[in-house]
């Protein structure tokens, strides 16, 4: 099941980065934030006074994880003025593959309490092939 979710989010993923890039010809980089942002906080405050009917608490958790804020409006930002010049494919490959860097990196070291998963040797095969992925959709 969760692979699914997975899947899904992936397709959402793909979507809103489309989506971004188009409302980044009609809006400036803040208001497109701002419409993704906004939007999703209405949606969310209105799913969690029907399913969950308590107060929304966010207190509690290490000051670092605020961050993430910053971190979706630079998701946003940078995906909606990418999307809008090299297209939604390459900037998918782009974002993926520095994700997959990046988490690799988190996964490794266990930053922010995740589970330890060092990098080995037989993992380079795989980064292989996304950096040669990544390479032929730049220069196709």
């Amino acid at each position: 099941m969760n692979f699914l979710l997975l899947l899904l989010s992936g397709i959402c993923l793909g979507l809103m980065v489309s989506l971004n890039g188009r409302l980044a010809a009609d809006f400036n980089l803040f208001e497109v934030s701002f419409l993704v942002h906004g939007i999703g906080a209405v949606i969310l405050l209105a799913a969690a006074k029907l399913v969950q009917k308590e107060k929304i608490q966010l207190t509690g958790a290490p000051l670092y994880v605020y961050f993430v804020g910053f971190l979706g409006v630079a998701l946003i930002v940078t995906t909606s003025l990418s999307t809008a010049y090299i297209g939604a494919a390459l900037t998918m490959v782009l974002s993926i593959t520095a994700q997959l860097v990046s988490s690799a990196v988190v996964d490794h070291l266990g930053w922010f309490h995740v589970p330890v998963n060092k990098f080995s040797r037989r993992r380079i095969p795989a980064f292989a092939v996304i950096l040669v992925g990544l390479l032929l959709m730049i220069f196709s």
